[in-house]
């Protein structure tokens, strides 16, 4: 095998086109062709290379061939000289066949430097022997078994990598849950207040009444304070939100209260002697709160039947 490598048989073909006008050429050109052996074994690579000399200023281009088995085309390069100029090219082929096998010939058209095609030239078909790695050898006999290879132990870094990352975020996770502040809601002490939205206003009112309102303070903070329970009855009761309504709104949708008008119309009395105390535009004197806490209490005894009959 090593006596056929060394065995480099080149062959040439010289193809020279004489010019009558020297400045078509400036030289003759010549085109070469060579490979690396004409004795191969199956599976071997085979250079092939075309190489040109004397081109000048003018270029080539290698048309494309078709290869047909059992020679196959790996790979093409360009071959260049010192000047990095372009002068040739190189072909591997592979051979998966015995016998003998021809690489046909190869045309290349050359061009002036304006493009213009000038003429082209074929190589010539070259014929490669390929023999089997059994003649090679000179071994007709079965070759011996070999036996299994064994396998390394390849450690699985990879998994040790991943159950570490994952140990890693379960542990990060576990830390999080435990500094999380705890609820320290004690379910046990909440007090659910079953009564309903009257009771609950009424008892309110009452407590109300125990309280002196004998200053300008005093009264203010009464009307702050019946406002809100007479709106949280409301609220409570047939499920407005009256606690988020202003006066003024109450008025404008009182159609949307299951009341009568008279009793919407103390509801709004009251309403709005409190926000004049609040905001300090009117000082109501004390046997004026007595009958808006009688008024309230009263309007809360008259509708109670309209929204427990629209619950029921």
């Amino acid at each position: 095998m090593i006596l056929n490598r060394l065995l480099l048989i080149c062959s040439l073909i010289v193809l020279t086109n004489s010019c009558n006008n020297n400045d078509h050429f400036g030289g003759s050109f010549q085109l070469s062709v060579t490979t690396d052996t004409t004795r191969a074994s199956i599976g071997d690579l085979i250079s092939y290379k075309i190489i040109t000399q004397n081109i000048g200023n003018k270029y080539f281009m290698i048309e494309n061939s078709q290869f047909s088995e059992p020679l196959e085309l790996r790979s093409t390069k360009l071959l260049y000289d010192k000047r990095e100029k372009v002068t040739g090219a190189e072909f591997i082929f592979s051979v998966w066949d015995t016998g003998m096998v021809t690489i046909p010939p190869i045309t290349v058209n050359l061009f002036n430097p304006d493009s213009l095609f000038d003429f082209a030239m074929e190589t010539d078909s070259i014929t490669i022997e390929v023999i089997s790695l059994v003649n090679i050898a000179g071994d007709q006999q079965m070759k011996p078994i070999k036996g299994p290879i064994p396998v390394e132990y390849v450690f699985p870094i990879r998994i040790l990598l991943l159950m570490i990352l994952l140990s890693i975020i379960l542990f990060g996770l576990y830390f999080i849950y435990g500094k999380r502040i705890r609820n320290k809601y004690d379910k046990g002490k909440v007090e659910t207040n079953i009564d309903p939205a009257d009771k609950i206003a009424l008892n309110k009112l009452e407590l109300l009444s125990k309280e002196s309102y004998d200053t300008k303070i005093k009264i203010k903070e009464f009307y702050i304070k019946i406002s809100h329970i007479l709106r949280e009855y409301v609220e409570n009761s047939v499920y407005i939100k009256s606690l988020e309504m202003t006066t003024e709104e109450i008025s404008r949708n009182r159609a949307s209260f299951p009341f009568n008008m008279e009793e919407i119309d103390i509801l709004l009395d009251i309403l709005n002697r409190a926000d004049l105390s609040k905001y300090a535009k009117s000082n109501p004197e004390i046997d004026i709160c007595d009958y808006d806490l009688k008024a309230g209490k009263d309007f809360i005894i008259n509708t109670t039947s309209s929204w427990k009959v629209l619950k029921n």
